[in-house]
């Protein structure tokens, strides 16, 4: 299709382009606060495309705008003392940049197998980075485009991430894609046994980034790739594979399996003060959360319109044990804190209806609540993920 003199095939690599930005975040590209300068540079010029393919998508540009609209007006008008226009600014180009690709997902040509070149090929990438710098370690030379390294954890790589921890959460996100383009190409569910027959080296690929990262995130997200294989027919091999790579992982890094073992047993007992004794740094993905859920209060003006800009770092350090004052954090419940509960419930319910999948309950949830409930709005693996999971769903569908 051409769209204002733009041919498909130019809409195509401008998609694969921003894409490839999206689910990277190298080092040399990260600015302050470890933000990925290369995606802000492609978030300020996305405001062009939306002129060059002029169509409105109601089902994502309205929850979008209205959720823009409450992140700029609510703390204005309740709380201007407490503005800050630099944060808006960032929420809106992030909510622009994610507009602009869905109308160059829907006027490109990329077809399935497009789709599938593409994830593989940067889940390749993600895969030669992270040798390159297991090499770096292993003979002493200075680690290529290392960042959040720690001497201490010194085979615990971020890769093209800025961290390890989000580099399992991308490299899962993008093989789980790669593996919903064969199940669409099929036309029915795939079983681990065919998948491997058919891409032997991307497994190896993918399974050696997600067991020697060190990261607690990457064995979660291992299992959450591996549900969307799970049927009765395979639950037995499944089950064995499993409890092969957690052996596999015991040897290679026992202590971080076993920190992550105790934490998601904790997680279920809603004690935070037991989730920081199991592990402090993983107990920072989920307490924060708890925290800023406890105080949000629904019966006043201020639970539904929010308590103003930064007001969760003015307590959130009393309640974390090892962390500065000022600490804040708490993912989509601190979005729900600061800029009200009303404002919190529209990007929820649009977030998660742009990745649910009703065929992939346990993954498509499992992606959301970690990846943007517990992640938060201004963070990029969390629009990549409603990137990637709602490309998932929409080709899906134009497939019936």
């Amino acid at each position: 299709m051409i769209v204002n003199n733009i041919p498909s095939h130019i809409t195509k690599v401008m998609l694969f382009f921003g894409i490839a930005i999206l689910v990277t975040s190298p080092a040399f590209a990260l600015g302050a606060g470890a933000r990925n300068m290369l995606l802000i540079g492609a978030m300020a010029i996305s405001p062009l495309l939306l002129v060059q393919y002029p169509i409105f998508n109601k089902r994502v540009d309205w929850p979008l705008m209205l959720f823009l609209l409450c992140t700029i007006s609510f703390p204005l008008i309740f709380h201007p003392l407490t503005m800050r226009w630099s944060t808006a600014l960032y929420s809106g180009m992030f909510g622009v940049f994610f507009m602009a690709m869905i109308r160059l997902f829907h006027f490109s040509d990329a077809k399935l197998n497009d789709m599938q070149i593409l994830f593989k090929s940067i889940i390749y990438a993600y895969l030669f980075v992270l040798l390159i710098q297991q090499t770096c370690v292993l003979f002493g030379f200075p680690i290529f485009n290392v960042s959040n390294y720690s001497p201490l954890e010194p085979w615990k790589l971020n890769s093209l991430m800025s961290e390890p921890e989000h580099s399992g959460r991308m490299v899962a996100l993008l093989m789980y894609s790669f593996l919903t383009m064969k199940e669409i190409e099929k036309g029915s569910a795939l079983s681990f046994k065919e998948s491997w027959n058919e891409d032997k080296i991307l497994w190896c690929a993918f399974l050696w980034v997600m067991l020697t990262m060190v990261s607690a995130g990457a064995y979660l997200f291992l299992l959450v790739v591996l549900s969307k294989l799970l049927n009765r027919k395979t639950i037995v091999s499944l089950l064995a594979l499993v409890l092969v790579l957690a052996f596999i992982v015991t040897i290679m890094g026992g202590e971080t399996f076993m920190r992550t073992y105790k934490l998601v047993l904790s997680v279920f007992t809603f004690d935070t003060m037991k989730m920081f004794q199991a592990d402090h740094s993983g107990a920072l993905r989920f307490v924060p959360s708890i925290i800023c859920w406890q105080h949000l209060d629904m019966t006043s003006l201020n639970g539904w319109f929010g308590y103003g800009v930064d007001y969760t770092s003015t307590f959130l350090y009393r309640y974390i044990p090892g962390v500065v004052k000022g600490y804040t954090g708490g993912g989509l419940m601190l979005y729900a804190l600061e800029y009200g509960f009303l404002s919190f419930l529209i990007f929820a319910i649009s977030s998660f209806r742009y990745c649910y999948d009703s065929d992939n309950k346990i993954a498509t949830i499992t992606f959301w609540t970690f990846s943007i409930l517990l992640s938060g709005v201004n963070l990029q693996i969390t629009w990549s993920t409603m990137m990637l999971l709602y490309i998932n769903k929409k080709m899906k569908e134009s497939s019936v």
